[in-house]
């Protein structure tokens, strides 16, 4: 039987949540909750990492998944990404390292508890998504982070902050063109 990308989603959340590690998910997983889905190979998760918690990492995935421990602790180190590739299925999980800045602990403090099948993971807020989205396409303007933006904006969003935030991200007049396009 074949390893599916909510099977992988599902045993991380299970290592993580065991180990008393943080995190949510984001990215186009995320999207694909929220919005119309898109194809993707790859599972995005912000994770609340230490470097203490580098050995941690190594000894929970190192049986079934590709991942370079020194990679992993320069992730940490820097608060960047490593991945965890599974060694069966090929899927990847980008696993980005939260950072100690003000919107993103903000970001991951709003995160909610959602429920897929029989398992529990936490992901990101609809606006915080929307936000990060905008953040990643600010400087390339890209068009699939821009079309994802329009897909998730919906009437269920918190538009004050929204806005706000969009400000503080030097972003908001890429989010009002948005807004204005999908009215």
């Amino acid at each position: 039987m074949a390893i599916t990308e909510l099977d992988l989603l599902r045993e991380v959340s299970h290592r993580f949540g065991d180990a008393g590690i943080e995190f949510m998910l984001t990215g186009s997983v995320a999207m694909n909750y929220y919005a119309q889905p898109r194809m993707t190979r790859d599972i995005d998760l912000v994770v609340a990492l230490t470097p203490r918690d580098a050995e941690l990492v190594v000894r929970l995935f190192r049986t079934d998944f590709y991942l370079d421990p020194d990679m992993v602790a320069l992730a940490i180190a820097h608060q960047s990404m490593f991945s965890l590739i599974h060694f069966d299925s090929v899927i990847k999980v980008n696993c980005m390292v939260r950072k100690d800045e003000p919107f993103r602990l903000e970001e991951f403090s709003r995160r909610r508890q959602i429920f897929l099948e029989d398992f529990h993971p936490w992901i990101v807020s609809r606006e915080d998504l929307i936000l990060s989205k905008l953040a990643w396409a600010k400087d390339s303007l890209s068009d699939i982070q821009l079309m994802d933006v329009g897909n998730l904006l919906s009437s269920e969003c918190e538009f004050d902050y929204i806005r706000t935030r969009a400000e503080l991200l030097s972003v908001g007049g890429l989010l009002e063109d948005l807004i204005k396009r999908h009215e």
